[in-house]
């Protein structure tokens, strides 16, 4: 899916004068880091909407100052990821 956000001109403007060509990463990575934060997507679905590992998205959640409360499943899921990782 595509997802188009319209921004005002001088909003743009702004942003890409403190972002740069990093204006589009960085909104979907501000949208990811508020999703998983208000609970309404899981790091896997973070990280596959980063294009990251999991591994690689906890740090990223962490950098962002965002909490990692995980479920039992997350953390079996882990495990299971790390014994696959480490078996290849």
């Amino acid at each position: 899916m595509t997802l188009c956000i319209h921004i005002p001109d001088d909003v743009e403007s702004a942003l890409r004068t403190q972002l740069g060509d990093a204006l589009e990463r960085r909104a979907v990575e501000d949208l990811a880091a508020a999703w998983f934060g208000e609970g309404r997507i899981s790091s896997r679905q973070a990280a596959a909407l980063l294009g990251l590992s999991l591994f690689e998205v906890h740090d990223f959640l962490k950098r962002k100052g965002v909490a990692l409360p995980m479920s039992i499943d997350e953390v079996q899921k882990d495990i299971a990821s790390l014994r696959m990782t480490r078996e290849a």
